[in-house]
């Protein structure tokens, strides 16, 4: 009998599994992916299946060509995280799944103000 993860390996894409559930699947990039995108993404959690990534190399999980094709919704915290993931992939193909915030580098993960931002300017 194979395991869940045998299975979903198993798969032709494995980022695309029905193991996942129907929910709409949301990538939320920053810049090293642990601050605001991991906030948008904990926010977000109880509606939607979320992940939180990086535009710059130095990331702790950097925006992957996986991750994009992954994504249902792309959501960039700001326009240089869009534009410098943009340069990295060129998302024209996908620019129908791109959001895109306008939210400074000034917050630390959970901040409240950076959740009114995100309440803000993002309707999901």
């Amino acid at each position: 009998m194979k395991t869940l993860t045998e299975k979903i390996m198993a798969t032709k894409s494995p980022w695309n599994n029905p193991y996942q559930g129907p929910d709409k699947k949301v990538l939320f990039v920053c810049s090293a992916g642990i601050l605001r995108s991991a906030t948008g993404a904990r926010m977000y959690a109880h509606k939607y299946n979320t992940r939180a990534a990086g535009s710059e190399d130095y990331a702790l999980i950097p925006v992957s060509n996986d991750l994009i094709v992954w994504a249902d919704e792309i959501v960039f915290v700001n326009k240089e995280n869009f534009d410098t993931v943009n340069r990295k992939f060129d998302l024209s193909d996908v620019m129908n799944k791109v959001v895109v915030l306008d939210i400074p580098d000034q917050f630390p993960h959970m901040d409240p103000e950076l959740q009114k931002a995100f309440k803000a300017q993002y309707r999901g």
